[in-house]
């Protein structure tokens, strides 16, 4: 990271390599890639893919489940959306708007899959965020001087009414610009099987990636998790725009008994100080976790993109299910 960078809010930058697998380990790993192939006021289009990877005791691995998305996104209402497995409920996604609502929807049509925590899922349930995030590409993208849309303040903890980023668009008119360091490869060239195939970024592309890995100790499920928002622009230069990891353990009566969040990349001074608001989930049962962060964490000391890395560990007991007691 550069000294800049460093000032600007003190955090480390990308992850250099993820953790060895474990033996006796799944692994998730998913990417939810968004482009517009017809330029900054096209469709979008909408890739997904996921895998759940078993290490076993001797070293061997398993394939246990994938998961793969593609869709068009047009005016914020998916007009075609194509999954596999395929699942009855899909076709009745389609004509459904992308952001509110969209979760709600799945949820009443894939129920089997969002109770079972599978990769389709996982894939599906990315969408509105995904969204949130193609606006950074689009705001890129754009060749003319159309003014920056209103931010409002206390939204979370980098946009908190007196926050740096606040009071500059306040007194400019303009954000300020993120911080950006360059992207490092997620997959380590000493395990190229860590994490599933994923296709070229197209240009103005952004890619939210992440990674859990579960195990079984100290009586109950250890989980480490990521999340990583990677760009590419028209130089052919990727970038990273936001990073998050965290870490704990759910208890064997299926309560989180341990979380800490690692922030790693982020766009302004204050958005780490949202690291500490997942104190609030100690004591919360796993499986619950997609709706009680929804309910209770919002606000100025919270951030949108970790709340849905903490939204991603629900399904944490379905993915260690596989592994023997």
């Amino acid at each position: 990271m550069s000294r800049e960078t460093l000032e600007h809010n003190g955090l480390p930058g990308p992850t250099l390599a993820p953790p060895p697998r474990r033996p006796g380990s799944v692994r998730r790993t998913s990417n939810f890639d968004l482009f517009r192939p017809d330029g900054p006021y096209g469709r979008l289009e909408i890739l997904g893919r996921a895998r759940d990877l078993h290490t076993e005791p001797g070293g061997t691995t398993q394939v246990r489940a994938t998961g793969m998305v593609s869709g068009t996104v047009i005016d914020q209402v998916v007009t075609r959306l194509v999954t596999h497995p395929a699942a009855p409920g899909t076709p009745g996604l389609v004509g459904r708007k992308a952001s509110v609502g969209w979760r709600t929807g799945v949820w009443r049509g894939l129920r089997e899959h969002y109770d079972a925590g599978t990769p389709l899922h996982l894939i599906l349930d990315e969408l509105p965020v995904g969204l949130i995030i193609a606006g950074y590409t689009y705001r890129r993208s754009k060749t003319d001087n159309e003014p920056h849309k209103g931010r409002q303040p206390g939204v979370c903890a980098g946009w908190a009414a007196d926050s740096r980023a606040m009071n500059i668009f306040s007194a400019t008119g303009t954000p300020p610009p993120a911080v950006i360091p360059p992207n490092i490869p997620l997959a380590d060239p000493a395990d190229p099987i860590g994490w599933h195939t994923m296709p070229e970024l197209p240009v103005w592309g952004i890619s939210r990636r992440r990674r859990m890995d579960v195990w079984r100790a100290d009586g109950g499920i250890q989980f480490d998790a990521m999340f990583r928002d990677v760009f590419r622009d028209d130089a052919d230069a990727h970038g990273v725009l936001h990073e998050y990891g965290v870490h704990g353990l759910i208890g064997p009566d299926g309560r989180v008994r341990h979380l800490q969040a690692v922030p790693r990349v982020l766009p302004h001074k204050e958005c780490p100080i949202s690291a500490a608001s997942v104190t609030a989930l100690v004591g919360v049962p796993a499986a619950s976790l997609r709706e009680r962060v929804s309910m209770e964490l919002f606000g100025p000391s919270t951030c949108t993109h970790l709340n849905d890395l903490l939204r991603f560990l629900a399904d944490a007991p379905a993915v260690a299910s596989t592994l023997p007691h």
